[in-house]
């Protein structure tokens, strides 16, 4: 392990010969990392020049600038020290940034904690800052993606597309999957609108039901359904039997133990996470916290779901009077949240009661309640319904894609629903299986 008083003698010395190491420490160093007095006062010094100057200073205008004499002899002293440092900066740069970044985590770290120490025992005790301090101190990094270079990245791009190499969820239902070109990506957010009882809940229960069955490892967060009734549903679905009867009747009881066994014995199978929060109550951050104990434990969902997001709360640095603009906030909280879990998120809103008079056709992101720029910060809505024109079941649901980045809009994808079991079938091309799975579930298949 370097040592710290090593390193930051590089760090300075470093600082004053190459002008863009100087700009990507100062973007992400606070002087209070520095151990030292010295460090602290010339890192500060550099940063305040490059950001008044745009160039680098020479030593002699950091050792002037300072008024007191004994802290300038101190200076002049800490610099020589520096100047006499035998090392290479040009030979072992790549050296020198990577240790420069493991200093950076830890001594950000460091400070965050003492700060919420700080925090703890002041009469404010804002527990909520001091997390926040924590979380931006984790994200600490001096790495920057510099995103995708058209021209560079061209022949990596174009083989990534042909061969449809790029990491994309798929939803599992063959149509919407060409709908949306093979799956969602990472870096997106999914919402489903419906109104009040709508199925919202169930259409991300059974999304989800059919990714863990094909390999992912799915994450829900529940702000209204106990994480034992979602629980509940994913019996059903996955036993095909009537949900209110496959508890109480001794026969169904050794049916369900039976299927399940099976489906845990998969040797594909993901794995599924069900993290209840109080309605109301939770924030982006308390589903970044919970994330982040699933990676420390190795565990990297796949796919995240929220339900939903109008029963969330905005953090309280980002807080205003509005509700349409703390949805807007949370929405975008979540998008980001997609990107920093390599992971697309899928969330679920009403329909406000001026929509829920109209008919599917007529429905757009304007009629979602509460909040009109979800609908156009999300990258796919699709908007829950039924449309008598399309109906030849009573059974059905369909849903209008309103927004899609990923591919076709205007079109409506219809499913089929068991309602005692409550699982969803593709119209299109699972129609012999929602009339067979009728024989276990003892659901009617009623024509309208």
């Amino acid at each position: 392990m370097v040592e710290p008083e090593y390193i930051e003698k590089c760090i300075i010395k470093a600082a004053f010969w190459d002008k863009h190491y100087s700009i990507l420490i100062t973007q992400k160093f606070k002087s209070d990392y520095f151990d030292g007095d010295e460090s602290s006062i010339i890192f500060k010094k550099i940063k305040e020049h490059l950001k008044t100057y745009g160039n680098l200073p020479q030593q002699e205008i950091i050792i002037n600038s300072i008024e007191n004499e004994e802290s300038k002899k101190s200076i002049e002293d800490y610099l020589e020290k520096v100047n006499s440092i035998d090392f290479d900066i040009e030979k072992n740069y790549d050296w020198l940034k990577e240790e420069t970044n493991n200093y950076l985590k830890d001594r950000a770290f460091k400070y965050a904690i003492m700060q919420s120490i700080d925090i703890i025992e002041s009469k404010d005790n804002n527990l909520q800052k001091s997390r926040q301090l924590i979380e931006e101190a984790l994200c600490a990094d001096l790495k920057v993606n510099l995103g995708l270079n058209y021209f560079d990245d061209l022949n990596k791009r174009l083989s990534e597309i042909f061969n449809d190499s790029e990491i994309k969820i798929p939803s599992c239902y063959p149509v919407l999957d060409e709908i949306i070109n093979g799956g969602f990506p990472p870096y997106s957010l999914i919402i489903f609108a419906a109104v009040t009882a709508g199925g919202k809940s169930l259409l991300m229960s059974n999304l989800l039901a059919r990714q863990i069955i094909s390999g992912y490892t799915g994450v829900l967060f529940t702000m209204e359904m106990s994480e034992k009734a979602f629980a509940q549903r994913f019996d059903s679905i996955y036993s095909k039997l009537d949900i209110n009867k496959m508890y109480l009747n001794s026969k169904m009881k050794k049916e369900l133990i039976k299927n399940l066994r099976e489906i845990k014995s998969k040797e594909k199978r993901g794995n599924l996470y069900i993290k209840e929060f109080p309605t109301g109550k939770a924030k982006v951050s308390d589903i970044r916290i919970y994330l982040r104990e699933l990676w420390l434990r190795n565990i990297k969902p796949s796919i995240i779901m929220v339900d939903y997001i109008n029963l969330m709360e905005n953090d309280n640095s980002k807080k205003t009077n509005r509700k349409d603009e703390d949805l807007t906030q949370i929405g975008r909280d979540l998008r980001a949240l997609s990107l920093e879990f390599n992971a697309p998120v899928i969330s679920v809103s009403q329909i406000n009661r001026e929509g829920s008079n109209l008919p599917l056709k007529e429905l757009t992101n304007s009629f979602i309640a509460e909040c009109y720029n979800l609908g156009n910060d999300a990258d796919f809505l699709g908007i829950l319904g039924n449309d008598p024109d399309l109906s030849i079941y009573e059974s059905e649901k369909h849903v209008k894609i309103v927004k899609n980045r990923f591919g076709r809009m205007g079109m409506i994808w219809k499913l089929y629903m068991d309602t005692r079991s409550l699982k969803l079938y593709d119209a299109e091309c699972e129609f012999n299986d929602w009339v067979e799975d009728a024989k276990i579930s003892g659901d009617e298949r009623e024509v309208i």
